[in-house]
């Protein structure tokens, strides 16, 4: 029973924690390119008319935008967390492996940013016929390398269920080792 009510509190955590990433990813892809939020993000949310500063209004955004992710990402790691003997373990595996998840998707959206850059070095527009692209963009390179960004992050997202996994099995296995080297006896 303790196993499941962790469970459940990591859920609500992982949606917290994929707000928050999206409120810090939003932040940077603004600084990367604003006119990805103001010729595009503030229209898609419904902001552009919005009393509150433009950073406040990217912190709505990344919110309003990631924290679903929280879901998979929350069930699917939370499940893995249950390989563990006890709810302290699992507890201690879960929160360990949201700043995996975390640490992982960041990175992840950081090296599509650089993908972004290195894809846009020449532009043709007819690669880019599937994105949608205001006509009335100053800085195109850099509205491309946000929505870059922006993809990556998403998948970063999902294989970080993977990573994730893999990260529990690692560390059950490195706490029965520790434990089991805590039982033996030492040879001197």
């Amino acid at each position: 029973m303790k196993k499941l009510g962790t469970f459940c509190l990591f859920l609500g955590l992982a949606i917290v924690s994929a707000g928050a990433f999206g409120v810090i990813h939003d932040q940077i892809s603004y600084t990367v390119s604003h006119e990805y939020f103001t010729r595009f993000k503030f229209l898609q949310f419904h902001l552009v008319d919005s009393p509150l500063p433009e950073r406040l209004r990217v912190a709505e955004i990344g919110f309003l935008a990631s924290w679903w992710m929280g879901i998979p990402i929350g069930l699917l790691t939370g499940v893995a967390g249950f390989i563990h003997p006890d709810a302290r373990q699992m507890r201690s595996a879960l929160l360990r492996s949201i700043l995996a998840i975390v640490g992982f998707t960041l990175a992840f959206a950081l090296c599509g940013l650089f993908y972004g850059y290195l894809q846009t070095r020449t532009l043709d527009l007819a690669h880019y016929r599937h994105w949608f692209i205001p006509k009335d963009v100053q800085n195109l390179r850099a509205f491309l390398c946000a929505g870059y960004m922006h993809n990556s992050a998403y998948l970063g997202g999902i294989l970080a269920i993977p990573i994730a996994w893999v990260f529990h099995f690692i560390y059950r296995n490195r706490q029965a080792r520790g434990a089991e080297a805590r039982r033996s006896p030492e040879w001197g």
